[in-house]
């Protein structure tokens, strides 16, 4: 893993996370939509504010800290999590960390427990105040570019040494790899070019600076 920038800057990682039906966690037990959620989780115990989409007053409940909940994954990688929004039961994670090896090691470990993770947006922040310099937002996509990208990000296929090739992405994906190809080359030209080359150097010169 490459060591922890020196200089403020981090990756900005937001994800949209469906629990799944035996997930017993008081985020979305509470209320099926908030605007904000407040949590803290210390030893075995967590206590969680909720603020209901609606505007009602603030909703307080109490959970159980087990090895499959959203706050124990998360610190585990040093992580802090912020849990922007609740719709529909599907939470809006936001977490600042020092590369994207830890994005990769985070989403497989969620995976690992929860229904769906899905990568939104990915920016790097430098400074005090967290000012953007590089944002890779999955928004702008298809479905089927979103899920190809997301994949091959996660999945570390951009990077300088990576081990998985593309072969292996459209086996799981379950389309060709010709097929793979395309849908990776078309949903790059919709993003900033070089994206990730530009994150890669923003992650190489905080490692250095």
């Amino acid at each position: 893993m490459a060591e922890a920038a020196g200089d403020g800057r981090r990756l900005r990682v937001d994800l949209d996370i469906d629990p799944s039906d035996d997930w017993d966690c008081p985020i979305v037990s509470e209320v099926p939509d908030a605007s904000d959620v407040a949590v803290n989780a210390v030893g075995h115990e967590c206590t969680v504010d909720v603020q209901p989409a609606d505007g009602d007053g603030l909703v307080r409940a109490r959970g159980e800290v087990s090895d499959d909940c959203l706050c124990r994954i998360f610190q585990g990688f040093g992580c802090v999590p912020h849990v922007r929004r609740v719709e529909d039961g599907t939470m809006l994670v936001t977490a600042y960390v020092d590369d994207r090896d830890t994005v990769r090691d985070v989403v497989g470990e969620l995976r690992e427990v929860l229904d769906h993770v899905r990568l939104v947006r990915l920016a790097v922040v430098e400074g005090p105040e967290a000012t953007e310099q590089v944002t890779f937002d999955l928004s702008a996509l298809t479905p089927k570019q979103r899920e190809g990208l997301e994949l091959a990000v996660v999945r570390g296929y951009f990077d300088g040494d990576r081990d998985v090739g593309l072969g292996e992405l459209a086996a799981e994906l379950g389309i060709s790899k010709s097929a793979l190809s395309q849908r990776l080359r078309t949903a790059q030209a919709k993003l900033v070019t070089d994206v990730f080359d530009e994150i890669e150097g923003a992650e190489s010169d905080s490692s250095h600076g």
